[in-house]
């Protein structure tokens, strides 16, 4: 039996090893079908390699490992998205998925062409009455489309009533211009308080009413204060005869002119939808967005049961599932749960009360770190689909205690935190460290809130944040590349960004820098330009040597153009590809293969031109095109909060800026029309000047409730990226005062941490001499950039580009292994032109070895890279040798790699197991042989 459970995990506290001790435990079991969906693609492959890795290093004999192997093989690893793709694969026909970044360009090419799009320019009255309605310029809407889009998308808007509202538009300001042509006719005899407190608001135009003036929050006339004398006049008393009814036409047309905002954005969604629809098009692409779509479109949005989604399951066999693991389940999404549910309930039927059955849920979260309400993550909404199994008994709970992460200065810093963020809730989850930690403490370990005082602009607060770090770097004797900023919107990383950079402080994204942010990446760039534009002779060289080039990249680029101007025109990807693979030897690798998935990117849509256009839109898209950072690369990450989820990072910089305070969006009670409304309006609608305008308001006050508790489980998430130190920025005023949560962070600063030293700005703890962790890679040496006679100084050298050396490596194994796969039993020489000059001298001393040769050209039927398999496992060996009297089996390993002979057993045993059931009468002999290494030979 096997037990349903919650898990919760804060930050820190092993959630992947629980979840991979869960999976091993299932595997355990046998021939059960299990499923484990993550949230990242990076964390599905982090719990396989490690169940593999666990496998390899346990006391089992060779025989169990390789059965838990195979059982291990069947286990389902995936992110969420991805299990989706799967079920939506028995279409007949399935595009391919965008990643974030083709999304990204996929996104930005169809924003670039919106407003010259046909159905676009067919309907650009509405358009002009948009930009009027929402007070901005027509290149502001899509904007304002993307900050409005969750809430947009999820309201369901008849057709007709974007007219029926424009419609209703006109009558209201009719019918108050009326009342308003009786205000007139008064006014003149009205005087004081009565002219200035009552007539002048009501003579404003309709569409300007100011909400703010106090009559507007009065129920009747008789709550003004005005004189005496005024409240026994005739113009009193039409006032107080036509107020409350124009009092009711304001909150109308206050309703109708949100609802009509929001129905004219709408209405913009699906030109906008459309027109990005046409790019996908083009492509061939899906996002990941669309698929949950796609699948619900099977059954319809109000089928609870999902029939026709089931079938799918059945269909690919995914009823057989035994256990359902779902990580990060905090995050899962309404349409993601909606489509799992009938697949929960099914499993839950055969669980329980006990929480034990044959089959079991496994979900692992933490409600403290759900913070993407904005991708349609509804944590609210999943503790209610669940809390009856909780109450049946049928999913028990388990609470991860200890943070592996952080130094224990840090995770009392963050326990006072959770008391006072999450307080009189269950999310208060105290952690504590444990007693045996991944690494031991040691260094420095610090927390610091840090206000900086602030008047116009942000300025003060930014260059604090540089005075923080450049301190840090002295005190701790820390890398740049150790720290971490964050920050809530991408405004204020671009600010850091800018602040750094002014200080000479080297910065790059979570996920790289920009490929013209480099100097190799602006070479190379300019290079191709050189090639598919031409140029004068004179701009190049001088260009490139001022980016410390010189002429033999020169030299080269003018022997290629040459070759490059013969070539078929248009020039399209083969002469691109052509170009770069000649390029190669004066520029990093990883640049060649950015800018070549780029160019095969450009060059398999239908509306490609050529080399030329390919460069022009490389540079327009150029924000979006990044270098990937080597990981130990020496300079500060920048990132949003919600881009480092699942990382850390020993020294975060946490900016943070009071977001405005302005009321969430919410739905209208009566067909859930999305309602955008400022501080005055909803301070008029909770007098309830009309029907259900005071519900309105209320809902908005909940709405700021769920707003503040996101922004709540925001902090908690940038905080506990920090493992050692934690330094918090916040933006005050010019008195520097703080408010809201900034105000709750200085306070818990303030709070006494046990065993640490009271600091300015916090506290601090000295765990002793430095001790290095091992190393987890390997640091290679930059590659040649070929021509350059000054040599660039090691600091200046980019360490994002050192991965050459191993990129050569497995370069060279593909080719030695390529020419070994040519080899007959009649032919026993290599032909040429496969390897380089010492690739063949090795070859060669491989082949002339005796043993090799009685091995390599045995008798019988040769098969190279032959695929080998059976009902449960397969694989790919480099020669078979089938012979009457026994079968052999050879892997050639490149490298002098024979040391690590014994983790080539399990794979070799797997073989072995397949030929042994394909020629169970004839003997296998299997063969590690090692071509660095001839007189290196390992029978199996």
């Amino acid at each position: 039996m096997v037990k349903s459970l919650f898990v919760t995990a804060s930050a820190g506290s092993g959630k992947t090893f629980r979840l991979t001790q869960e999976v091993r435990r299932h595997i355990e079991r046998g021939t059960e079908f299990v499923v484990a969906a993550t949230f990242t693609r990076a964390a599905a492959a982090e719990m396989e390699k490690r169940i593999l890795e666990a496998i390899e290093k346990g006391p089992e004999c060779a025989a169990d490992k390789l059965r838990l192997l195979m059982r291990a093989a069947r286990v389902h690893f995936s992110t969420i998205d991805a299990l989706f793709l799967r079920f939506l694969s028995t279409e007949a026909y399935v595009p391919q998925v965008a990643d974030d970044h083709e999304k990204a360009i996929i996104t930005a090419l169809a924003d670039e062409r919106f407003f010259r799009h046909p159905r676009v320019l067919a309907d650009i009255e509405s358009i002009v009455i948009a930009a009027r309605i929402l007070h901005m310029q027509p290149e502001s809407l899509i904007k304002a489309l993307d900050n409005g889009k969750e809430a947009l998308e999820a309201w369901d808007c008849p057709e007709d009533l974007l007219d029926t509202l424009r419609g209703e538009q006109g009558r209201l300001a009719a019918e108050y211009e009326a009342l308003q042509k009786r205000v007139q006719a008064v006014a003149e005899t009205t005087r004081g308080a009565l002219k200035s407190q009552v007539v002048v608001p009501l003579l404003a135009p309709l569409a300007e009413v100011d909400l703010s003036k106090k009559v507007f929050l009065k129920s009747g006339l008789e709550d003004v204060k005005v004189a005496a004398a005024d409240r026994g006049t005739a113009a009193y008393a039409t006032l107080r005869e036509l107020y409350p009814a124009m009092r009711r036409l304001v909150a109308r047309h206050l309703i109708n002119t949100k609802r009509l905002r929001s129905a004219l954005l709408k209405h913009f969604i699906a030109l906008r939808f459309a027109v990005v629809a046409e790019e996908k098009e083009k492509l061939g692409r899906l996002y990941f967005d669309d698929i949950p779509r796609a699948l619900i479109a099977l059954d319809g949005s109000r089928n609870p049961d999902r029939p026709f989604f089931m079938a799918r399951l059945y269909e690919l066999g995914f009823h057989r599932m035994a256990h359902l693991l779902l990580d990060e389940f905090q995050d899962t999404s309404q349409i993601q749960y909606d489509l799992l549910r009938p697949l929960i309930e099914e499993i839950l039927s055969s669980v329980g009360e006990n929480a034990e059955g044959e089959r079991s849920v496994f979900l692992v979260g933490d409600w403290k770190q759900s913070i993407y309400q904005w991708r349609d993550a509804a944590p609210d909404r999943l503790r209610d689909s669940i809390a009856p199994a909780f109450a049946s008994g049928q999913i028990a709970t388990e609470t991860l205690p200890h943070n592996y992460r952080s130094s224990p200065l840090l995770i009392e810093f963050f326990n006072n935190l959770v008391a006072v963020l999450f307080a009189g809730t269950d999310k208060v989850n105290l952690q504590e460290p444990p007693e045996t930690p991944k690494h031991p403490y040691s260094g420095l370990t610090e927390v610091a809130v840090i206000p900086a005082a602030c008047k116009a602009g942000d300025e003060p607060a930014y260059e604090r944040l540089v005075a923080a770090m450049i301190q840090k770097k002295e005190e701790f004797g820390c890398p740049w590349g150790d720290m971490a900023v964050l920050c809530r919107t991408n405004m204020h990383m671009d600010k850091a960004a800018k602040m750094l950079a002014n200080a000479g402080i080297p910065t790059s994204g979570i996920r790289g820098r920009e490929l013209l942010s480099l100097r190799e990446g602006t070479a190379l760039y300019l290079s191709l330009i050189a090639l598919f534009t031409g140029h004068d002779g004179q701009f190049l060289p001088r260009a490139l040597a001022c980016l410390g080039y010189n002429e033999a990249l020169t030299t080269a680029i003018t022997g290629l153009s040459g070759t490059i101007g013969n070539a078929t025109q248009p020039h399209r990807f083969a002469a691109f590809a052509s170009a770069l693979r000649e390029l190669t030897p004066h520029f990093p690798r990883v640049l060649i293969e950015t800018l070549w998935d780029e160019a095969e990117r450009y060059f398999d849509r239908p509306d490609a031109v050529d080399g030329p256009a390919f460069l022009r839109y490389l540079l327009s898209m150029s924000h979006l095109v990044t270098v990937p950072e080597g990981e130990h690369a020496d300079r500060v990450k920048l990132a949003t909060i919600h881009g480092t989820k699942g990382l850390e990072f020993p020294h975060v910089f946490l900016f943070w800026k009071e977001g405005r305070d302005r009321a969430p969006e919410i739905p209208h009670p009566d067909d859930g029309c999305p309602l955008s409304l400022s501080k005055d309006e909803l301070a008029f609608l909770a007098t309830g000047p009309i029907p259900g305008a005071t519900a309105i308001a209320e809902a908005v006050d909940a709405a700021r409730e769920e707003k503040a508790e996101e922004t709540a489980n925001l902090l908690y998430v940038a905080a506990t990226r920090a493992a050692q130190s934690l330094t918090i920025l916040l933006r005050a005023n010019g008195e520097g005062a703080l408010k809201g949560f900034s105000e709750l962070m200085l306070q818990t600063a303030r709070e006494a941490i046990s065993n640490a030293e009271r600091t300015a700005f916090g506290w601090r703890h000295d765990y002793g001499p430095e001790r290095p962790r091992p190393a987890d890679y390997e640091e290679l040496a930059a590659p040649d950039l070929a021509g350059i006679s000054q040599p660039i100084d090691d600091e200046e050298m980019d360490p994002t580009l050192r991965s050459a050396d191993i990129e050569a490596g497995i370069e060279r194994g593909i080719r030695i292994h390529e020419a070994l796969s040519r080899l007959t039993s009649g032919g026993r020489t290599i032909l040429p032109g496969i390897l380089a000059g010492e690739e063949q001298a090795v070859v060669e001393r491989f082949l002339d070895n005796a043993k090799v040769q009685e091995i390599l050209f045995r008798t019988g039927k040769v098969l190279t890279e032959q695929h080998l398999s059976d009902t449960r496992a397969f694989g790919i060996v480099d020669r078979l040798i089938i012979a009457p009297d026994r079968i052999t089996l050879i892997d050639f390993k490149t490298g002098r790699v024979g040391h690590l002979a014994d983790k080539y057993l399990p794979q070799m045993l797997r073989y072995r197991t397949i030929l042994q059931k394909l020629f169970p009468a004839r003997p296998v002999e299997c063969y590690l042989l090692f071509v660095d290494e001839p007189q290196r030979i390992v029978m199996i």
